[in-house]
């Protein structure tokens, strides 16, 4: 307020005196050019000199705003960004159309002028491998290294999957292996590496990174405990004896493959079944018996009482006692029947195995139930029973194979 008051006096101050002056003497001006000739006051003259000169330094600076920072300069920037700005999301919106090769043409186009170059040149690249121009969309890659140098990592994790894709697999990994050495927690390499190894049926590569896929919350807990089942399952079909360990160390072998496999886990069927299969690779039925009835005591499974008949236990009786309690639940179960019917052919109990085998097949006749029978009716001595059901069987397994072709 202070401030104001002391404005509003000067300035009253510099009127008034500039009136008094204007009075007292006005000064004359004359201007002569040929025969034109003017003449003003003096306080005109200053008048109008000043206004002549505040309206050209004024006309300066409006020149300079439309030349440099703002006007039509900053006028046609605008308009330009916004003409590239509709030209990405054209390609965005035509790469989310599948229609790949406009949309490539569109975001490679627009990528120099965007304001987010490299989603537009990374785009553009997947959309041109998307087509099958592989050597596009490594030029496009190759331009987004160069142009933003940032962006290296990002270039070649997506020209690696690019490459997984055309099932170019060896190429890939050497792309991805460097990234994941640099960035150990990046998901996404994490998630193409995985699929390159199960891809390429790596199991032992891919049971590798299984922590690392756990630990970085690269999949979905559902996802991930699916691939560790599949990986566990496929390390033990695969599993190979080495011809020139001992009967111990093979047993080891096996015992080792099983310590990988988490706790959680060693309590599903397909990989219980994995591992009794490499345990009778190694001839450790006893093991592999004992393993199955505490298994099949806690939760029943079909796949696991089919290897209990198919395991070859050096106390067979001891065996058929255990696995005859599960009747009372299971009293029509036809795995459970032939599994008797096969554990009662291994304690020589042909009596008790003819039963098991005639049970099952009037429960669900098949060629192999026919055909244990008939060896059974042999073994006591019935060679006309052994004859007919041999016939029987033989007959289902054609009408069988007729119904089929």
């Amino acid at each position: 307020m202070r401030k104001l008051l002391v404005i509003s006096v000067i300035a009253l101050l510099f009127g008034a005196s500039s009136v008094w002056l204007m009075q007292r003497d006005s000064g004359y001006l004359l201007l002569s050019i040929n025969d034109f000739t003017v003449e003003m006051t003096a306080w005109v003259g200053l008048i109008l000199y000043l206004l002549s000169t505040g309206v050209f330094i004024w006309l300066i600076l409006v020149f300079k705003w439309l030349s440099q920072v703002g006007g039509f300069r900053h006028w046609w920037s605008t308009r330009n960004r916004a003409r590239h700005l509709n030209k990405t999301a054209q390609g965005l919106i035509l790469f989310a159309d599948n229609d790949w090769g406009k949309a490539s043409e569109l975001l490679a186009d627009s990528a120099a002028q965007s304001s987010m170059p490299d989603v537009n040149l990374l785009f553009a690249a997947r959309a041109a491998a998307e087509n099958h121009q592989i050597d596009d969309a490594h030029n496009l890659l190759e331009r987004l290294r160069e142009t933003q140098p940032r962006a290296k990592l990002l270039a070649d994790k997506a020209f690696a999957e690019i490459l997984l894709g055309e099932e170019q697999f060896t190429q890939a990994l050497q792309f991805l292996l460097p990234i994941a050495e640099k960035k150990p927690n990046d998901r996404g390499v994490l998630r193409l590496l995985a699929d390159l190894y199960y891809l390429t049926e790596d199991w032992s590569s891919l049971q590798k990174i299984l922590a690392d896929l756990r630990r970085f919350n690269a999949l979905n807990s559902t996802d991930l405990e699916a691939l560790e089942i599949d990986v566990y399952v496929n390390l033990l079909s695969s599993f190979q004896l080495n011809i020139d360990f001992t009967d111990q160390e093979k047993r080891d072998q096996v015992g080792d493959l099983w310590e990988l496999i988490p706790k959680r886990l060693r309590q599903n069927h397909d990989i219980m079944c994995g591992y009794f299969d490499a345990l009778r690779l190694v001839n450790n039925d006893d093991k592999l018996v004992m393993l199955l009835v505490k298994s099949l005591n806690s939760q029943w499974n079909t796949e696991l009482v089919r290897r209990l008949g198919e395991a070859s236990s050096s106390v067979p009786a001891k065996q058929l006692l255990m696995a005859e309690k599960w009747l009372i639940k299971n009293p029509q179960d036809i795995v459970l029947l032939t599994a008797l019917g096969n554990i009662c052919c291994q304690a020589k109990f042909w009596g008790k195995a003819k039963d098991y085998f005639s049970s099952a097949v009037a429960l669900q006749p098949s060629p192999y139930l026919f055909l244990k029978l008939s060896e059974v009716l042999e073994e006591i001595g019935d060679l006309a029973g052994s004859n007919k059901s041999c016939k029987r069987g033989l007959l289902l397994g054609l009408e069988t194979q007729f119904n089929q072709d």
